[in-house]
């Protein structure tokens, strides 16, 4: 395996680590099966800064050196438990934090199972472009491809489209007739999803059952549901 090959797979699972959560440099070595700690942190010194870099450090808990005020500041803003709290903490609390990949269902080295890409099909490309090109960069994608017509968003190994092809059929999208309802995003702390529904509408989202939000899930969900222009809904995840 190259170099790059093996950056790439080092990339692609800590682009999946979640809000909240870290890995160890060996938990990432022996999850891949090749290499080793030293391996890990050699690309993610290279070249981690596009991934969430702060997700990924020492065993023992320390954030990443030369990074340390950095690290803990995307802790806190995220809820990783740490040793002694959020306001005193230096160190994450391993026992808690540190995320089960297997659990995840991230077991299968051939990515059998998970979600290859998501297309979606709009009438308006220029104003959808811009609505889900602001959310998914908040989220943490980045553009990949522009024909034109359609636009990809990657993250990881997983790319979301939004194309406004010759076979799209007029008529506005309605999520809620049968077929797909919306789609549903980890989207970081309660502050981070806060922090998207207050800029919201600047970006052409609408914030749904508003009556009920942040519980409009359930009383222990934190979320936010979202409606783009065309009709497309989004739901913002907390932790």
């Amino acid at each position: 395996m190259s170099v790059e090959e093996y950056a790439e797979r080092v990339l692609d699972l800590v682009a999946r680590i979640p809000s909240g959560r870290v890995l160890a440099y060996g938990d990432i070595a022996k999850r891949l099966g090749e290499g080793g700690a030293r391996n890990v942190g050699t690309v993610m010194s290279r070249y981690g800064s596009d991934v969430p870099w702060w997700r990924v450090i020492r065993s023992d808990g320390r954030p990443p050196q030369g990074h340390e005020a950095t690290a803990i500041e995307h802790w806190r803003a995220e809820g990783t438990p740490m040793v002694r709290g959020l306001v005193e903490g230096g160190r994450v609390d391993m026992r808690l934090a540190r995320w089960d990949v297997e659990e995840a269902g991230a077991a299968a080295p051939d990515g059998r199972g998970s979600l290859h890409h998501v297309e979606i099909w709009v009438d308006d490309i220029a104003a959808a472009g811009r609505e889900w090109d602001w959310l998914l960069r908040r989220l943490g994608y980045r553009l990949g491809d522009d024909w034109g017509h359609g636009r990809a968003w990657e993250l990881g190994s997983l790319y979301i489209v939004v194309e406004a092809g010759p076979d799209v059929v007029p008529g506005r999208h309605e999520r809620r007739r049968a077929g797909l309802n919306h789609l549903a995003f980890h989207a970081g702390s309660r502050d981070e999803v806060d922090a998207v529904v207050a800029e919201c509408a600047a970006h052409g989202w609408s914030l749904l059952f508003a009556d009920r939000h942040p519980y409009a899930g359930g009383p222990d969900h934190y979320a936010a549901y979202l409606e783009s222009g065309e009709g497309f809904e989004v739901e913002l995840v907390a932790g």
